[in-house]
């Protein structure tokens, strides 16, 4: 009967590297991303006072010789803070929170329970360090070990915009680069085998005066909306009498 029950418990979790998690549809997608991570299954150290936490993700430390996940050494100390046979998972996008139980068990303190540890996962570079945050000691009668880690993976990704110029950019540094190359060859040329001088080493002077010439007419001719003669038949002096006789006007 109890092997039977040990199957079923078995099957029903869900097991990866060393964690035996909980079957939970809602934590799976945890599990899933903690399989992406670069320290997944691997071990880290941290130290406090006389006191050393061996720390492993999924993984046992190398002093351990069973499930152990996170063992505690100091002077003449040596505590399983938790086991990976028994493993709860919470979290959220920016945290994730993986709890060791199944830990030695207190004596005289605590109720005598079991000693669990946990590790928070947050977004940061620094993956190498782990930090304590909460433990049981003299001063800290904290049931419950808590450690911090940062994790590069939990970030989110930051698309990099690209500074792309523009069609008109493309055009305008075009244009002024050719007209830049124009003037001073141009110019360079007209001074040295011409001798010119000031507005002379302009290339082309004359051609670019009717054009601006043109230009003008140009403009004046469709915007402007007034005429500059007077309408045939009409000879009007500045003081705006005719001095034409009738005669005149009328004939041909």
């Amino acid at each position: 009967m109890r092997i039977a029950f040990l199957f079923i418990a078995y099957c029903c979790s869900y097991v990866y590297g060393g964690c035996n998690f909980r079957a939970d549809k809602h934590t799976q997608r945890f599990q899933d991303q903690m399989k992406t991570w670069k320290i997944f299954e691997k071990q880290l150290t941290v130290s406090s006072g006389a006191l050393t936490y061996s720390v492993g993700i999924c993984k046992s430390p190398i002093n351990a010789t069973d499930s152990s996940a996170i063992i505690q050494q100091g002077t003449n100390i040596s505590n399983v803070l938790g086991r990976m046979d028994r493993v709860n998972l919470v979290g959220t996008d920016n945290w994730i929170l993986l709890t060791y139980e199944n830990g030695d068990p207190y004596i005289n303190i605590c109720d005598n329970s079991s000693r669990t540890a946990s590790i928070m996962f947050s977004c940061g570079p620094n993956m190498n360090n782990i930090s304590i945050l909460q433990e049981q000691t003299d001063s800290d009668t904290h049931c419950n070990y808590m450690f911090q880690l940062q994790v590069p993976e939990m970030c989110p990704i930051v698309k990099k915009v690209e500074d792309k110029l523009s069609g008109g950019a493309i055009f305008l540094i075009i244009f002024f680069s050719v007209a830049t190359a124009y003037l001073v060859i141009g110019g360079t040329y007209l001074h040295v085998k011409r001798g010119a001088r000031g507005l002379d080493r302009i290339p082309n002077l004359e051609m670019w005066r009717k054009l601006g010439q043109l230009s003008a007419d140009g403009c004046d001719f469709c915007c402007r909306c007034e005429r500059a003669t007077p309408r045939a038949g009409y000879l009007l002096e500045e003081s705006g009498l005719d001095y034409r006789g009738d005669d005149d006007i009328l004939s041909p």
